[in-house]
């Protein structure tokens, strides 16, 4: 019986860490065009943009595309101070020459990220 709860406690741990990152670290986003991040070229599609936290104050975007792989690039934590975008989210992408580059994620909380591109 002691193994059965243990077990029990363990799954729901598990469970309730996987379900801890809230849905503002999480947006779904469709690029028209092929974008840049960093020096990869996403095609043109859908993507799950997904934050991710290291155990330093490391902070990783992961670009998922519906049937591709899954692309990381390091960002830095920012916060938009622009009240009329209350709820809203937003991709910012920057023209390079003829590309357009991946620069914020922002969320409908007011939080964000900027991506770290060498230049």
């Amino acid at each position: 019986m002691k193994i059965f709860t243990t077990l029990c406690c363990a799954a729901l741990l598990f469970a309730g860490a996987s379900f801890a990152q809230s849905r503002a670290d999480h947006m779904t986003v469709r690029f028209a065009s092929p974008v840049m991040v960093g020096e990869t070229r996403l095609p043109a599609g859908n993507y799950d943009i997904q934050v991710k936290r290291g155990a330093s104050d490391t902070t990783i975007l992961v670009l998922r595309s519906e049937n591709g792989p899954a692309i990381g690039a390091l960002a830095t934590h920012i916060a938009d101070n622009d009240l009329d975008n209350e709820g809203n989210a937003s991709i910012v992408l920057n023209r390079k020459g003829n590309d357009l580059q991946l620069s914020r994620v922002m969320f409908g909380d007011h939080t964000g990220y900027q991506l770290s591109i060498a230049e």
